[in-house]
């Protein structure tokens, strides 16, 4: 929640500031995303069954019903238009706050009693909220990435590019076995540029081609 918050704080200002928060905006909505939905995927398909009505529970079925509304949410938030727009970005920033604040409190009395382990035991070995700040901004360095986790959390990112957006990548470790996984995973998706092959530093461009 604090994560959330610093990004809804974040499109404030900007909007405090006379700016319209774009870059904002998409900082939010990629949190929501990709850590925050995520987690909420997790809990339904691997906690709420364990609760002691499952997934029939009134309980555990308003957990879900929030986690459709929050996608909801953040879908309008992409849609925000500026400057029309404006109040109906302040309104859809309250309205997620107040919605994850209630969310939380009920989820947290619900699953209190359900696992000691909690989510994030059940979403090992990647843990996406540890490394998805990393992996903000437009360079993304893999080497203050767990090694066991930067590939993944590479191609994570990746997929948040939007088309004709790019990404520069470093390492201390040669890269083709990343650009191997995205080529063969998203086939003529991205484009990939080397700046620089060895000897103790790699460093590439990734492009998200615009379709057609």
């Amino acid at each position: 929640m604090q994560e959330v918050r610093h990004r809804e704080r974040a499109v404030r200002a900007a909007l405090g500031a006379g700016r319209w928060p774009d870059r904002e905006i998409g900082a939010l909505v990629s949190y929501l995303r990709y850590e925050v939905l995520d987690q909420a995927a997790n809990e339904e398909r691997l906690l709420f069954p364990l609760t002691s009505e499952g997934l029939a529970g009134k309980q555990v079925h308003g957990l879900v019903e929030d986690h459709v509304r929050l996608r909801d949410l953040t879908d309008h938030l992409v849609a925000a238009d500026a400057p029309r727009d404006l109040g109906a970005l302040v309104e859809l920033l309250d309205d997620v706050e107040e919605l994850l604040d209630r969310h939380m409190r009920t989820e947290q009395a619900l699953l209190a009693t359900t696992t000691t382990d909690g989510v994030e035991a059940h979403r090992r070995p990647f843990r996406c909220h540890l490394w998805f700040p990393l992996t903000e901004g437009p360079e993304l360095d893999l080497d203050v990435l767990p090694p066991e986790y930067a590939h993944r959390a590479a191609l994570e990112r990746f997929s948040r590019l939007r088309p004709g957006e790019c990404l520069r990548v470093r390492s201390g470790r040669e890269l083709g076995t990343l650009w191997s996984a995205l080529a063969c995973g998203r086939p003529g998706e991205f484009g990939w540029a080397y700046l620089r092959e060895g000897p103790d530093q790699w460093r590439a461009e990734v492009t998200r081609r615009v379709p057609g």
